[in-house]
C-alpha cells in the first residue's frame, strides 16, 4: 500500500499538472486569453499538514503571470485538491463527483437566493475554477488565504463567538437549501445518502476495523474513574448500528422539515477571517464531499462535538442550539419561506431522536480532530483491521487532547440521554 507521501509525489510528477493546466487556470481567474499573458513561474506547496485531510491531498499554488499589455506581473493564488485514494468504497461513495456538483450547481444558487430574496451578499465558500477527472480527479478553488482567511487549530477548537459565526453561516446555508428544495426537490440523487450508500454489514471492509474501534473506545471509558455508569451504557451499543448511525441524520424532522447538510463541518473544513484587532469577521465552508439532505441535527452534532473548545462545548451547548435556531428562523423569514418552521422544542426533540449519531462522532471524527501524532493515518487503514495496533489505538484514544474532550462530553451526553442506544431496521429506519 503506497503511503500518502508516495501518492502525493506521483501526482505532483504526473501529467495532471502540465503547462496547459496552469494556463487554463489563469484564463479562468483573470478573464484573459492565452495570447495576452505568459506563465513565468509556478510555486506549489502543501496547503495542509500530515493527518489534516483524509480523502484527498491539498496544495497551494502561486502562479506568477506576466501581462503583455501592461507589462506587469500578477500572482494567481489557487488551491489544488486531488483525490488520490484508490479504495473502491471511496469511488462508490462518489465524494468527488458530489463535491463538484455542489460547487457547480448548489453554492452559487444559494448565494443568489440570498441576493434575490433578501438583498444580502452571502458567500458560503470559495469559487471553483477548474475540474479534471483524468488522470486524477482534481478540483481547483480560489485560495481563501489570499483573501485573508485562515484555518484554526483543530486540536484546540473555536471559541464561543467563532462557533456562533459558524452556526450562523450554517443556518443561512440550510435556509437557502429549503428555498431551493421547494423549487427543485432534492436536486440530485447524489445528495440522497440512502440512495448513494448501502448499509455497512458485517462483511464490509470497514466493519471489522470499526468493531475494534468501538471495543477500544469502551476500554478507554472503563479506565476512567467515576465513569462506570457511562461504561455500562456504552457497552450496550450494537457495532452494526453504530457504524450505520450516519443514516440517522438523513431522516427529516417528524413534520417533514429537512435541509441540505454540509455533512463534514469539522474545523479543517472551515476558514476564518480575523481582523487586526483579533475579531473574527467571517467564515467560509470548504469540502462539500459528503453533503446530504436530512435533519440539521447532523451538522449541529458534527460541528459542536468535534470543533468547539473544551471549556465552551458543554457549558454553552444549550446557548449554541438556541442561537442556531434563532438564526435559522430569521433566515427562513428573510427568504420568505412559507412552510412550517420548526420550533425550538421540535429541534430539541429531533436532536434527541438523532442521538446515536452524536455518540458515533465521539468514536470517529472527534479522535481525528484531537489526533496528536506525526504517525500517518489514512482512509486505507480503516479497511485493514491489522492496522489497528495497540500503539495506534493509544494515539487515537489515549492522547491528552482526546481524553480531555471525552471526559467533558461523556457526562454531558449521558445526562441528556444522548448515549442511550437505539435500534434500526434493515432499511436504516429507526425501530420505535
Amino acid at each position: 500500500m503506497a503511503t500518502r507521501d508516495e501518492q502525493s509525489n506521483n501526482f505532483l510528477n504526473s501529467d495532471a499538472l502540465n503547462d496547459e493546466f496552469f494556463v487554463e487556470l489563469v484564463e479562468s481567474k483573470l478573464n484573459l486569453t492565452r495570447d495576452q499573458f505568459k506563465v513565468r513561474l509556478v510555486l506549489i506547496s502543501p496547503a495542509t499538514g500530515k493527518n489534516e485531510n483524509f480523502l484527498s491531498v491539498v496544495y497551494r499554488a502561486k502562479i506568477n503571470v506576466e501581462i503583455f499589455a501592461s507589462n506587469e506581473r500578477k500572482f494567481v493564488d489557487v488551491i489544488i485538491k486531488a483525490m488520490l485514494s484508490n479504495l473502491p468504497e471511496i469511488k462508490e461513495w462518489s465524494v468527488f463527483p458530489r463535491e463538484i456538483f455542489i460547487y457547480k450547481n448548489i453554492i452559487k444558487s444559494f448565494e443568489n437566493i440570498w441576493k434575490e430574496r433578501a438583498n444580502e451578499e452571502i458567500v458560503f465558500g470559495p469559487k471553483c475554477l477548474k475540474v479534471a477527472t483524468e488522470p486524477y480527479e482534481v478540483v481547483v478553488l480560489d485560495d481563501l488565504k489570499a483573501e485573508g482567511f485562515q484555518m484554526l487549530n483543530r486540536k484546540l477548537g473555536v471559541d464561543v463567538d467563532q462557533a456562533k459565526l459558524v452556526l450562523s453561516k450554517l443556518a443561512k446555508f440550510h435556509a437557502a437549501s429549503c428555498i431551493r428544495y421547494q423549487k427543485d426537490g432534492e436536486i440530485s440523487k447524489q445528495l440522497d445518502r440512502k440512495a448513494t450508500l448501502q448499509l455497512f454489514t458485517k462483511d464490509s471492509p470497514f466493519y471489522e476495523g470499526y468493531f475494534k474501534m468501538i471495543r477500544e473506545f469502551r476500554s478507554v471509558i472503563s479506565e476512567i474513574k467515576g465513569f462506570e455508569k457511562i461504561h455500562k451504557v456504552v457497552s450496550t451499543w450494537d457495532p452494526e448500528v453504530m457504524i450505520n448511525s450516519f443514516f440517522e441524520a438523513t431522516k427529516p424532522f417528524k413534520n417533514g422539515f429537512k435541509i441540505l447538510n454540509h455533512g463534514d463541518d469539522w474545523l479543517n473544513n472551515i476558514m476564518f477571517k480575523i481582523n487586526d484587532k483579533g475579531i473574527t469577521e467571517d467564515v467560509k465552508l470548504l469540502d462539500y464531499q459528503i453533503s446530504y439532505w436530512g435533519s440539521c441535527a447532523g451538522d449541529l452534532f458534527y460541528f459542536l462535538i468535534s470543533s468547539v473548545k473544551d471549556e465552551c462545548k458543554t457549558k454553552y451547548f444549550d446557548e449554541f442550539i438556541e442561537y442556531y435556531h434563532s438564526e435559522l428562523v430569521n433566515s427562513l423569514k428573510k427568504l420568505n419561506y412559507d412552510q412550517h418552521i420548526p420550533t425550538l422544542n421540535e429541534l430539541w426533540d429531533d436532536l434527541l431522536e438523532k442521538r446515536q449519531f452524536a455518540s458515533s462522532i465521539l468514536i470517529d471524527i472527534m479522535f481525528i480532530c484531537k489526533y496528536d501524532s506525526d504517525q500517518e493515518i489514512t482512509m486505507e487503514q480503516f479497511t485493514d483491521p491489522n492496522a489497528f495496533t495497540p500503539e495506534m489505538f493509544n494515539r487515537m484514544y489515549r492522547n491528552d487532547n482526546y481524553l480531555k474532550a471525552l471526559k467533558s462530553w461523556l457526562p454531558f451526553l449521558y445526562e441528556r440521554g444522548y448515549l442511550n442506544p437505539v435500534a434500526f431496521e434493515e432499511n436504516g429506519e429507526r425501530e420505535e
